[in-house]
Order: C-alpha cells, then sequence, then structure tokens
C-alpha cells in the first residue's frame, strides 16, 4: 500500500497549513520548505483525493512519476496529478526552498459557482507536468501564504482571495511560450552536458549563446534559479553517480570529471547527494527504472 505523508508542522525549515487553517475547503494543505542540507530521497507517496503542485524558489530537485524522473531547476513547477504516487527516485531531497499546495478539486464548487469551479478544475487538471513560473509568481503565494496563516478574519480572507490569484496565474503561466533569454540559456545548457568532463570555463559557457559573462550569469539565475557554477557542479555529481555505479575509483570519477582534486570532489558529492562517493558506490542499487537508469539529459526537458 503506497503510504500517505503526514505533512503538519511548523518550524524555522518547514512551515504548513492545513486546511483548517487556511478555511478552504479545497486546499488540503499549503507548505513552505527550506532544504539547507541534502536530506534522504523522499519515499513514494500518494495523497488522498488531492492533486499536488510543487513550485521550487531555488536550488535543484528531482521528482518521479509515471515511471520518468524529472529534474527541476529554479522557479520550476512540477505537477503530481490526483492521488497519482510519486517520489523524488532515487534522488536525495537537494539543497533547495520551495512551495507546495494540494488541492482537492472536487470541494471547489463548496467555494465557486459550479460553472467557474468546473472550468478551473479542468484548468488544473490539464496543467503539464512540468512548467515555469515566476518572480511575480513566488510574490504572491508567499503574500497568500502568511495572510492565511494569520487569525484575523480580514487578513485571512486577503490570503483566500491571493491564493485564489496563484491558481489562475499558474494556470496562464503553464501556457507560456520560452523567452528569447531562455532559449540562449538551453544553448549554454547544452554546451555544459556537452562538455561536462572537462573544465568548464563560465567564458565559454557566455559566449555561445552570444551573451557577456555578467549579462550570462544575470541571466542564467535569472531563468534556472541557480548560478551556471552551481548547474555545472550538479551536474557533474549526476554524471559521477552514473560513472561510479560503473566501477570506477573515486580518484578516477575526479580525474574523469575534471575536480581539482579527489577531495574536492567528495565533498561536492557529499554536498548534493548527503553521501560520500564511497557510501554511494556502496549502496544498493536502485530497481529498474529507477533513478540511476535516468539519462542526463533529462535534464533539459525542463530548464
Amino acid at each position: 500500500m503506497i503510504p500517505v505523508i503526514d505533512q503538519s508542522c511548523w518550524t524555522p525549515r518547514r512551515k504548513v497549513l492545513s486546511c483548517a487553517q487556511t478555511q478552504l475547503p479545497w486546499l488540503q494543505t499549503f507548505g513552505i520548505q527550506n532544504f539547507d542540507r541534502a536530506e534522504k530521497p523522499l519515499a513514494l507517496h500518494m495523497h488522498p483525493d488531492c492533486m499536488e503542485i510543487v513550485f521550487l524558489l531555488k536550488g535543484f530537485q528531482a521528482y518521479e512519476a509515471e515511471g520518468q524522473l524529472f529534474q527541476l531547476t529554479g522557479h520550476d513547477i512540477f505537477v503530481a496529478r490526483t492521488e497519482e504516487p510519486h517520489s523524488s527516485g532515487d534522488f536525495p531531497e537537494h539543497i533547495s526552498d520551495l512551495m507546495w499546495f494540494q488541492l482537492r478539486l472536487s470541494m471547489l464548487p463548496q467555494t465557486f459557482c459550479e460553472q467557474k469551479a468546473s472550468r478551473l478544475a479542468r484548468a488544473l487538471q490539464g496543467l503539464p507536468r512540468v512548467f515555469r513560473g515566476n518572480a511575480a509568481l513566488e510574490a504572491q503565494l508567499r503574500e497568500a501564504f502568511f495572510c492565511l496563516a494569520s487569525s484575523d478574519p480580514i487578513t485571512k480572507a486577503l490570503g483566500q482571495e491571493l491564493f485564489t490569484c496563484c491558481l489562475y496565474r499558474i494556470v496562464l503561466l503553464s501556457r507560456e511560450l520560452r523567452s528569447a533569454h531562455a532559449d540562449q540559456i538551453s544553448e549554454a545548457i547544452v554546451y555544459i552536458h556537452e562538455h561536462i568532463d572537462e573544465p568548464i570555463a563560465l567564458e565559454n559557457a557566455a559566449a555561445c549563446c552570444g551573451l557577456s559573462l555578467s549579462r550570462f550569469k544575470s541571466k542564467f539565475r535569472e531563468e534556472t534559479g541557480a548560478t551556471p557554477r552551481a548547474f555545472i557542479n550538479y551536474v557533474k555529481v549526476a554524471r559521477a553517480r552514473q560513472l561510479l555505479r560503473q566501477g570506477l575509483s573515486v580518484a578516477e570519477v575526479s580525474g574523469r570529471l575534471s575536480f581539482d582534486t579527489p577531495n574536492y570532489f567528495a565533498t561536492l558529492f557529499k554536498k548534493y547527494t548527503g553521501q560520500t562517493p564511497s557510501q554511494y558506490q556502496h549502496s544498493p542499487l536502485p530497481e529498474a527504472g529507477g533513478a540511476d537508469n535516468f539519462c542526463l539529459e533529462k535534464i533539459y526537458e525542463v530548464v
């Protein structure tokens, strides 16, 4: 039986509002999470009668659904459909900030007229698996969250209206075309992938998409929520996982991926995975179809 995760709590790193707190019958939970270190993989689970939307504010995360793994960077949105089992596969929960909420679409008619509820439910059910959010959505969701957390009825009512507006904004964002800058950054990401075994100079990555170094750094972070160097390190660690599973030694992997020293490689690997390279290499293999069968090209499906 697929477990259900109890998410109610309020700590400095994790804040979750329940349906009773938001007073929205169709909003099961609404949370903000800060991962200041890599943590164990998110176990396979589901949410009864609810769909879940995860908005990654910054950093990196991986989610697996329907046997497919999706790699997310900052401002990506991931959608798990109603009662759909999902997890992070074999990947740890990475250093990141994210918001998530679970929607019970069957309860929408309690707040909206039937026609409006039906239209919104269809739009949310039709969301793509992964698409891009933006800074405006982040700001509005944060304001909605803390208004909903208030005990003042007027402030809470404002939070309810703001959150409803966020849902419509999410639907509209899912329909937007990629910007010209997003296409330029995609060229840089392809370049990084093709040269991941080499020392990658940011000047070369910037040149391949026709941007100055300062403009490239700014636009890369704007589009992905991460610095170019953090993204390069993340892809190198993903490649290192594959090489370690193939039986290469830590020193061999460090050299193959052009890290300065094996010690620096080990430190970076643990930062992104929560394990040392040796611990990872000797850990049990995932089941067939798990994250270690993930091809690095998939990282571009959501950037």
